[in-house]
């Protein structure tokens, strides 16, 4: 173990120490190629500005013999003149003037004898015509004899009266030039024509020998460079010894020649092969420092996880009373600490876990008793209706009197009104328990919703002796309106249940952005004691002096569920003796403009007059009795138990009972019948609507849940109608 713990350090030491090397080395080797770079390219530009100085100060003195106008001097005065120049510039071998008309008038040299009106004409030569056009033409270099280095400078005017001067110049005063450049301290340069051939090198023997370097790489970059003035990064080669080196160049475009700078790359790396070694040392003495760390900290640390494994595999195996010491105040003893700490904790676990499994046991078994009287409850109060309806059936049968079948009707429907809410009940908290509940948020005015609740509920608050009123709001909302309009129901459904003389009351108030809808009754009130249990599921008050059905305990508990959902904040406001007030905040929104008013629809007796509906189902007593309904709104109904039925029929509403809508072949049809009428509003009456996703047959599908209440339908067509 203390091996391995010391060879960790030193690996991790060593790491450290080659990435700060190496990021050392990579920043040292970078700066030194960029000083080396701008070494050679200053030195370059500076060799090739004194060339062109050397060469515009040559130019200057042989411009002084054309600068009066060739008819404005003899020949006499020329030759002196000629003479004159010919001595104070050394570089100048032989000098020669051109009249106007580009013939030969005078000849001196240093090499032969002088001759006068030879008459040789320059006059149709490439020189002398770009000598004209552009004042200067270097020729190119040349080697007289074999040995020296030579070019030939043509000057001349635009001007027809002046002459032009040709001079020969020896390139051999050029070294001076070059051997007094330095690089480094083994470093050299080198002057190139355009051809490659040496003009100029610290070793004459070479350019006398005409020495062409065209080969080397360094030239090559030269020759080759994309523009006269690029400088570029250093270029690697072999000089003409074989020995590596790094170069720079400049060219000269007047003159055609190049600058080539040479430094060996052994003097240009030294440097970076100094901080290597540098590097190196500091590397070897960090190994050694990090071994001998790494097998000091291993032996103080190895002892205590020996103890601290030891006592953790004791503690692991069971023995919980078993405790780890380890002396000191460092890292190790807080660790040992914890682990005692873990250990007693674990040893009053285990103490209290049987008690806690049996109050579990205990809370399961409470669990269960609670679901066993809901369902002996709900199958008593489901029980009570259907006993009732089928002695009401009963009574039916036995042809009863006139007065006494309008009764029988009312309470027909008051018992299936009882049996329907019921099972909604039920229905809704197995969808809330299986969370199968998703919001469909949209915007609407609160107003039809109003109307419709003071509409479901005047004959309840009516048979009790209550009085309804229902404050309605032009205010627009942004809920689901299903689920909003269900909350509202269960919570005036309790206010009218529990409330047995007095008033039940909707109000709509804006509270700054935020509708409260607030539902006050002046029942009994509830205890506060009882205040927090009443959204539980399953739970029934005991209210004395109550009438009529208590339901099942689930009114409150999908008020609460469904508040959850949409994010409307619930409150709870109420006295024993003085009443309760139930109240839901929704958020309000800006109005939107609809096609068709759904406060006027629905203040409309007959809202379906002048429109066209079909009722689409395989059972005919249900398809019947749902287009006698339809038919006493207003609406013209086609009957049909296939969508082939309804071909070529200009109907504007479907309402769809049919056991195969929910296929694929139903939801099929119901796209097909859609595609031939864009408009068709679609309602589907369905027994499990979680199982039908709307969103499959299009836009603008309803889905109602079997049984479903006359009510309950015209606000759904109500909302179709109305492009909702």
């Amino acid at each position: 173990m203390s091996i391995k713990v010391a060879a960790a350090i030193a690996g991790i030491a060593a790491l450290v120490l080659v990435c700060a090397g190496g990021m050392s080395l990579w920043l040292i080797l970078g700066a030194q190629m960029r000083t080396v770079t701008a070494l050679h390219q200053l030195q370059a530009a500076t060799a090739a500005e004194r060339i062109l100085r050397f060469v515009d100060e040559l130019e200057a003195h042989l411009r002084w013999l054309i600068a009066p106008s060739w008819s404005s001097t003899n020949e006499d005065d020329r030759r002196i003149d000629a003479l004159r120049t010919l001595r104070a510039l050394a570089p100048v071998s032989t000098l020669r003037l051109l009249d106007p008309q580009g013939r030969e008038q005078l000849r001196v040299s240093r090499l032969g004898p002088d001759v006068a009106a030879s008459g040789a004409d320059f006059g149709r030569t490439d020189a002398y015509l770009a000598a004209r056009q552009q004042g200067r033409h270097v020729g190119p270099v040349y080697f007289q004899d074999g040995s020296e280095p030579y070019v030939t400078i043509h000057l001349g005017s635009s001007s027809t009266r002046q002459g032009s001067v040709v001079a020969d110049v020896n390139l051999k005063l050029i070294w001076d030039i070059v051997a007094a450049s330095r690089i480094g301290e083994a470093g050299r340069m080198l002057l190139v024509d355009d051809a490659g051939r040496l003009i100029s090198h610290p070793d004459i023997s070479l350019v006398l020998r005409r020495a062409d370097v065209s080969a080397l790489p360094q030239v090559r970059a030269a020759l080759t460079a994309a523009s006269p003035g690029e400088r570029e990064s250093l270029v690697a080669g072999r000089d003409l010894d074989g020995q590596k080196i790094l170069s720079a160049h400049t060219r000269l475009p007047s003159l055609g020649w190049n600058v080539v700078t040479e430094l060996p790359r052994a003097e240009v790396l030294s440097p970076v092969y100094a901080s290597i070694r540098l590097s190196l040392i500091a590397l070897l003495g960090g190994l050694v420092a990090a071994v001998v760390c790494g097998v000091l900290i291993a032996r103080h640390m190895i002892r205590p996880i020996e103890t601290l494994t030891a006592g953790a595999a004791r503690i692991g195996a069971g023995a919980l009373d078993h405790r780890i010491a380890i002396a000191g105040s460092n890292e190790f003893a807080e660790l040992g600490e914890r682990f005692n700490e873990m250990a007693s904790s674990l040893q009053a676990e285990r103490a209290t876990l049987e008690e806690k499994v049996a109050q579990r046991t205990q809370e399961l078994a409470r669990a269960n008793q609670a679901k066993s009287r809901f369902l002996a409850s709900a199958s008593h109060d489901l029980r009570q209706p259907l006993h009732a309806l089928s002695l009401f059936v009963d009574e039916l049968h036995a042809n009863p009197t006139k007065e006494r079948r309008a009764r029988l009707n009312d309470k027909l429907v008051e018992a299936v009104g009882s049996l329907n809410g019921m099972f909604d009940a039920i229905l809704d908290t197995s969808k809330i328990e299986a969370d199968a509940i998703r919001p469909a948020l949209s915007r609407f005015p609160i107003a039809p919703l109003c109307d419709a609740l003071r509409v479901l509920f005047a004959p309840a608050a009516a048979a009790k002796g209550l009085e309804l009123e229902i404050d309605s709001s032009g205010l627009w909302i942004e809920s689901d309106a299903l689920l909003l309009q269900r909350i509202l129901q269960n919570l005036l459904a309790n206010a009218i249940r529990y409330t047995n003389n007095g008033s039940v009351t909707l109000s709509c108030s804006d509270r700054g952005g935020l509708l409260m809808i607030a539902v006050t009754d002046t029942g009994p009130g509830i205890p506060a004691e009882m205040q927090s249990d009443i959204f539980g599921e399953f739970f029934r008050a005991s209210t004395p002096g109550q009438s009529g059905e208590r339901g099942l305990g689930l009114g409150l508990f999908i008020v609460a569920s469904f508040a959850r959902l949409l994010n409307h904040p619930v409150s709870l406001d109420s006295m024993p003796g003085r009443g309760s007030t139930f109240a839901i905040q929704v958020p309000v929104v800006p109005p939107v403009t609809e096609p068709l008013p759904m406060a006027d629809l629905q203040r409309h007796a007959f809202f379906g007059q002048g429109r066209h509906a079909a009722v689409l189902g395989d059972n005919p007593a249900a398809r019947n009795a749902t287009a006698v309904l339809l038919r006493s709104w207003g609406f013209e109904v086609w009957n049909a138990a296939s969508p082939a039925e309804l071909d070529g029929t200009p109907i504007d509403l479907l309402i769809t009972d049919h056991g195969d809508v929910a296929t694929g072949a139903g939801i099929a049809a119901i796209k097909a019948m859609r595609n031939l009428r864009p408009d068709l509003r679609v309602i589907v009456v369905s027994g499990q609507p979680e199982a039908l996703l709307p969103r499959k047959a299009g836009a603008a599908v309803d889905v109602l849940r079997k049984p479903v209440s006359p009510i309950a339908l015209r606000a759904a067509i109500t909302k179709a109608m109305a492009g909702s």
